[in-house]
């Protein structure tokens, strides 16, 4: 096929580059082969008096394209023998195409031969000087096989000369040349891609490993970071550009530096909330790291513990102790709450696993071991609902005022995400896991996931298997949390953990209580054993740390102010009554103190099965216990009553009438 075209204006104008260039004739020889060219197969182009001749072999296209196609795709598939078969017969129809050249050089090289892939190459350039790739490629094997640099940066050079804006050759040119020594040739190809396209994702993986091989692993872990930034693919590129960045972290990584972050937050919280802080270590916590507050263990100092198997630990330090600022703060602006979950949260745990625990027993495991272990996973799932929101307002913390820990803050999130990963998705657990624990398990993973890719470009999500509830429900919560990021304040992150909670129907496994309410409480109880000179019942630290009170008592409590009297809170009132005529002053003291502390600790006004050691045989009622605690009080402390926020004073008066001691 032949196309002629007069040179003139108006050819100008269908090739406004060769226009702009001032109506230059070698740039229209180039734009219009470029126009022509269909695929590797490019027109012979003939300009003699004022003609552009054009030939375009149409029957050569025709008939050699689609058999060019398939050596592409066996290439693709690594089948190399048959498409250096193929591509070899089109070469002998076809010797002037260079690309077919090429491509036999590129399968040579990939098979290891690397001289005779030289050879093909050469031919593809005497065919065409200008043919990118196989410039690109002579250059590659002469830097990686024959480490001759300097013939490797002609070959570069002469196919940056012929694409000046290649972003992407420019990068793989410096790939190149770092491994062999070459950096300050490597970052100017490199600063002449970033000047082309900034957003080129290859490029900055490409940085990395130049600062990688320049020893400067600050920046190494800073490009590799952009890149996976740059790259939102999970291809080889993504792969490199991770071990990129955990190599360069774990560089970073020192025990010293790390030290001295650690105890500059830590001094700088025993000087603005005037309390202690101790940091050990714990080989045998079943968690990375915890804290232990002075105020619920009684001391006067706060303790923190962490498990020195886990990876980069000074940011689970660091972690620990943002909990403990978040908790001051909240408690400075009266906003302060505690987490509580006892034993009725409990049996609603393991009552709604009913069902899950006949399947185990089907499969020949014992009660004890299946208690045992849902046991733990009420423990577990309590403590993603605790952790989940405020840990993500305390790694943005971390992420904003510490740009230092970044790389411990990296390497020891990547390990606890992979962590929680596991837990949801080995086959081992998920054949005794209760369905529906384990999805909401994998919810608040997949919450903390989505963190971590927002903050270092790692894209874990896939990896939790996720249903696409379980992706749009963790989606949901984390654009809730960044709402609320935006405008937080000391103690908002307990409203995040109630909305969590609530969404996932899990608000009847923990209570949420304002911590000065309760200290108050705890503290009249302190007082009162001390005055009598006796024990604080269950006064060990693990205990006293779990002694709060219980949101449904709170609610019911409102639920009653205002109305009419409760009869059975009466009766039981003066079955009460009754009961405490029979004992001595220093009796009801005792058991006044008892069921404080019982109350202290939550009850359900409907619930049965309760016990007062101090009343021995007798089971009592939620209501039936609550009379029990106003009438003792009543007796015991009665200028203590009206601590106690019962609205009970009706009832009261009623029972002292009805057994004539109004």
């Amino acid at each position: 096929m032949h196309i002629i075209h007069s040179i003139n204006d108006f050819l100008f104008e269908l090739f406004p580059k060769a226009k702009d260039a001032g109506n230059n004739i070698e740039v229209l020889k180039e734009e219009i082969e470029k126009f022509y060219t269909v695929g590797p197969y490019k027109p012979a182009i003939t300009i003699i008096h004022g003609i552009v001749d054009i030939t375009i072999e149409g029957e050569l296209i025709e008939q050699h394209n689609s058999r060019y196609r398939k050596v592409l795709d066996l290439c693709d598939d690594r089948r190399y023998e048959e498409a250096k078969e193929q591509i070899t017969q089109l070469i002998k129809e076809a010797p002037q195409i260079s690309e077919y050249h090429r491509v036999l050089g590129q399968i040579l090289s990939e098979e290891g031969e690397q001289d005779e892939a030289i050879n093909s190459l050469i031919d593809a350039l005497r065919w065409d000087p200008k043919n990118h790739w196989a410039l690109i490629m002579t250059g590659n094997i002469l830097a990686r096989y024959q480490n001759d640099i300097d013939a490797a940066l002609k070959y570069y050079d002469s196919a940056v000369q012929y694409k000046p804006d290649d972003y992407a050759s420019l990068t793989i040119i410096a790939l190149n040349l770092i491994p062999n020594s070459r950096p300050e040739a490597a970052r100017q190809y490199l600063d002449k891609a970033f000047e082309i396209n900034p957003g080129y994702p290859n490029m900055y993986y490409a940085y990395a490993k130049l600062a990688e091989a320049e020893h400067n692993d600050k920046q190494a872990f800073e490009m590799a970071v952009v890149a996976l930034f740059k790259n939102p693919r999970k291809d080889l590129l993504y792969k490199q550009s991770l071990e990129s960045a955990m190599r360069a972290a774990n560089a970073i990584i020192d025990v010293e530096v790390g030290g001295d972050i650690v105890n500059g937050f830590a001094a700088w919280l025993e000087d603005e909330f005037g309390k202690k802080i101790v940091i050990e270590e714990d080989a045998s916590l079943k968690t990375a790291a915890k804290i232990e507050f002075a105020e619920n263990y009684d001391r006067r100092y706060h303790l923190v513990k962490y498990n020195p198997q886990y990876p980069a630990v000074h940011h689970l330090i660091m972690h620990e102790l943002t909990h403990l600022l978040f908790a001051a703060q909240a408690r400075v602006a009266g906003k302060n709450k505690l987490f509580v979950s006892y034993d009725n949260n409990k049996q609603k745990f393991l009552l709604a696993l009913d069902r899950d625990s006949k399947k185990l027993r089907k499969k020949g495991y014992e009660d004890g071991a299946i208690k045992q272990y849902y046991t733990s996973l009420f423990e577990g799932l309590n403590g993603q609902i605790f952790n989940t929101p405020i840990d993500l307002f305390i790694e943005d913390y971390l992420f904003v005022n510490y740009p230092d820990l970044m790389p411990y803050q990296f390497v020891s999130m990547l390990g606890l995400i992979q962590e929680g990963i596991h837990a949801t998705t080995d086959e081992n657990i998920l054949t005794i896991a209760p369905p529906g624990i384990l999805s909401k398990s994998k919810t608040f993973n997949l919450v903390n996931a989505l963190h971590f890719m927002k903050r270092y470009g790692v894209n874990l999500i896939d990896e939790h298997n996720p249903t696409k509830t379980e992706r749009e429900q963790a989606e949901k919560f984390y654009r809730k949390y960044d709402e609320c990021r935006t405008k937080h304040t000391p103690g908002d992150e307990y409203d995040l953990l109630q909305s969590f909670a609530k969404q996932l129907y899990l608000q009847n496994y923990f209570a949420l209580v304002e911590e000065s309410g309760y200290r108050q409480h705890r503290d009249l109880i302190e007082r009162l054993c001390a005055d009598a000179k006796v024990d604080l019942p269950g006064s060990d630290a693990e205990n006293s740390a779990e002694i709060l009170a219980d949101m449904e008592m709170q609610a019911f409590t409102q639920a009653h102010e205002g109305k009419d009297i409760n009869m059975a809170v009466t009766r039981f009132m003066v079955e009460a009554l009754h009961y405490f005529k029979q004992l001595s002053d220093p009796e009801i003291h005792a058991i006044a103190m008892q069921i404080g502390l019982l109350c202290g600790e939550g009850i359900s006004p409907e619930k049965e099965g309760y016990s007062v050691p101090l009343i021995p045989g007798k089971s009592f009622s939620g209501y039936q216990v609550l009379a029990y605690y106003y009438v003792s009080w009543a007796k015991a402390f009665p200028e203590y009553l009206e601590q106690l926020q019962l609205p009970f004073g009706k009832e009261y008066e009623f029972a002292l009438e009805m057994v004539g001691m109004g």
